[in-house]
C-alpha cells in the first residue's frame, strides 16, 4: 500500500510517496506536492501504474492514461498527444521554409523525404520511439544507394538538426544522432582555371556565360550569384560593383576588373535587369540546370574537367564555375594580396566583413585586383 512520508530532515516542503515496484523493492519518490490529499492521489496513481507494469500491461496509451489522472489529481492540463516522427519533422521543415532563403530549404526537403522513407512505417510512430539504428539504417541505405560520403554527412547533419531541436525543446530526452558515427568524407579540392583554359571559354561561350565566366574570374563570384546579378549592382561610373552573396547573406564590394569593365561597356543597353538575361532564374542543379550547361561548354571548349572517383558510382569533377572563385583568390594570393584583402573581396566571414572601406583600403582593392592577369593579351599587365 502506498504510504506518504515527510523529509526527516525538513529540507523539503514536499511529501515523499513509498509505494512498491514489480520487482519487489520499494520506490520513494517525492511527489511535489505539498497538499496531503493531492499527494495521496498522486502516491496511489503510481502504485496503480507499477502493478500494471508488473501484469505487462503498462502500454504507452496506459502510461498517458496514468500520468493525465495524475495530471488531473493536482488541477494540471493533461499531456499533449505526442507528435509523430513525421508530423515533428514536417512541421521543423515548414519553420525552415519560413526562417531560411527558399535554397536552403529546397537542400533540406530531398534529406527529409529520404529519412523519412527510410523508417517506413516508424516515421508514424511516436517521435520518441527514434533510435540510433534509425539513423544508422538512413546513413546505410543512402551509401548504398551510391551517394557520396560528403552528401551522406550533409543528409545527417539535416537530420541532427532537426532532431537536437526537439531536444532542446524536451520532446526527446537524448538526440538519437548524436551516437551514430558519420562516413569519412573523401576531400575533394577543386583545380583552378589557367588563362588560357578560360581564353578558349569565352571563345565557345555566348553572350550571358562569358558575362558569368568574367564575373566568376574576376570577381569571385558564385554561379547563382553571377547569373541573378542585375545592372543595379553595377556601378560603371565609379567602377564598382556590389551585391549580397547568396549562400551567406554577406555584403562585397569589389572593383571591376579593366578587361570585365571593357565586357561590360561592350554589352552595356537595357540596364534595367539582370546582367545575365538568360541565366537568371534558372536553378543550378538538374540535367539543364546551370551547372550542367557549364560543364558542356567546358566540353565544347575543349577543358579537361579533370574528373576523380568520388564515390563507387559518382565521379566529381575538380573543374566546374566554382574554381574560377578559386582561381579569383589563388591568382590574389600568388600576386601576394594579403588574406584579409582576399577575405573582403571574396565575402568570406570575417570581424570586419561589414565595415565600410576607407579611401585607402578601397585603394588596396583596386590594386588588387589590378593583379588579376588580363585574359585578352598574354601577359600581365
Amino acid at each position: 500500500m502506498a504510504s506518504l512520508h515527510r523529509d526527516p530532515k525538513g529540507r523539503s516542503p514536499y511529501y515523499y510517496a513509498a509505494f512498491g515496484l514489480p520487482n519487489g523493492k520499494r520506490a520513494f519518490r517525492s511527489t511535489k506536492q505539498t497538499n496531503h490529499k493531492q499527494a495521496l492521489r498522486v502516491a496511489l496513481e503510481w502504485e496503480k501504474a507499477a502493478e500494471l507494469a508488473g501484469r505487462g500491461e503498462l502500454t504507452d496509451a496506459a502510461s498517458r492514461k496514468v500520468l493525465d489522472l495524475i495530471r488531473e489529481s493536482v488541477n494540471d492540463a493533461p499531456l499533449q498527444k505526442p507528435q509523430t516522427a513525421r508530423e515533428y519533422i514536417e512541421h521543423w521543415m515548414a519553420g525552415k521554409a519560413l526562417s531560411q532563403k527558399e535554397s536552403t530549404a529546397d537542400r533540406y526537403q530531398k534529406p527529409v523525404t529520404a529519412f523519412l522513407a527510410s523508417l517506413g512505417p516508424r516515421a508514424d510512430k511516436s517521435l520518441t520511439s527514434l533510435t540510433p539504428k534509425d539513423i544508422e539504417n538512413f546513413r546505410n541505405a543512402r551509401m548504398k544507394a551510391g551517394v557520396s560520403n560528403s552528401t551522406v554527412n550533409f543528409d545527417l547533419s539535416v537530420i541532427n538538426g532537426a532532431l537536437l531541436s526537439a531536444h532542446r525543446q524536451g520532446l526527446l530526452l537524448t538526440n538519437p544522432c548524436a551516437a551514430v558515427e558519420k562516413p569519412k568524407a573523401k576531400s575533394q579540392k577543386r583545380d583552378v582555371f589557367s588563362s588560357a583554359d578560360i581564353r578558349a571559354l569565352l571563345a565557345e561561350a555566348d553572350q550571358d556565360w562569358q558575362t558569368a565566366i568574367l564575373l566568376g574570374f574576376y570577381c569571385g563570384m558564385r554561379l547563382t550569384d553571377a547569373a541573378s546579378l542585375a545592372w543595379a549592382d553595377v556601378n560603371l561610373a565609379e567602377g564598382m560593383i556590389s551585391y549580397q552573396q547568396g549562400k551567406t547573406d554577406e555584403p562585397v564590394e569589389l572593383p571591376i576588373h579593366p578587361d570585365l569593365m571593357a565586357h561590360l561597356l561592350a554589352i552595356a543597353g537595357d540596364t534595367a535587369g539582370p546582367l545575365c538575361p538568360t541565366l537568371a532564374g534558372q536553378p543550378t542543379g538538374g540535367g539543364s540546370g546551370l551547372s550542367t550547361q557549364f560543364a558542356n561548354l567546358l566540353r565544347r571548349a575543349g577543358v579537361d574537367q579533370r574528373q576523380v572517383q568520388s564515390s563507387k558510382s559518382r565521379k566529381f569533377s575538380t573543374l566546374s564555375f566554382h574554381s574560377l572563385r578559386h582561381s579569383f583568390t589563388s591568382e590574389l594570393a600568388n600576386a601576394r594580396i594579403s588574406a584579409d584583402v582576399r577575405m573582403k573581396l571574396t565575402g568570406h566571414r570575417s570581424a570586419d566583413i561589414h565595415q565600410k572601406y576607407t579611401h585607402t583600403q578601397l585603394k588596396g582593392l583596386r590594386e588588387a585586383i589590378a593583379t588579376l592577369p588580363r585574359l585578352n593579351q598574354r601577359e600581365r599587365p
